[in-house]
């Protein structure tokens, strides 16, 4: 997985759980405002609501103006959420076996891994409780995996 170039950029990701009515008058919000969605993950969270992790921008950059539409819309639809900072691998190959376990097996023993999930050009996104931490073993050559 590791290697000496290591190709990121932190992003923007919103959480948040909500109805399926509310879930289509924010993604129509987005869509009327042009933001384009990068990073989405979305789980039934009991049975009338959605969990969702949201990234938005392109894969080369998120925008300003991206981040305060999306804060925008879910204000509008009464939605709470919480902001946080997450990883974008960039570069990933599509269709190797163990990409996840790579990532999953280098950090899981070492912090909390809130998520990995998968974004537009096969980027991963990872929320994990140190960033920095985090870049520093994926970006080595051969990281010290965490056993059983």
């Amino acid at each position: 997985m590791g290697n000496t170039c290591l190709n990121f950029n932190i992003r923007t990701q919103f959480t948040f759980t909500v109805s399926d009515s509310d879930l289509s008058r924010i993604l129509n919000g987005l869509a009327e405002e042009n933001v384009n969605i990068n990073g989405y993950f979305q789980t039934l969270a009991g049975k009338n609501f959605n969990f969702v992790r949201m990234v938005v921008g392109t894969s080369a950059e998120e925008v300003e103006r991206d981040i305060r539409v999306v804060r925008r819309v879910l204000k509008q639809v009464e939605v709470r959420y919480k902001e946080n900072q997450v990883i974008q691998l960039l570069d990933r190959i599509s269709g190797v076996p163990g990409q996840f376990n790579a990532i999953f097996g280098t950090l899981w023993c070492k912090m909390q891994v809130r998520a990995i999930y998968l974004g537009e050009d096969n980027n991963f996104y990872l929320d994990v409780s140190n960033i920095g931490y985090a870049i520093r073993l994926l970006a080595e050559d051969n990281p010290p995996r965490c056993l059983d």
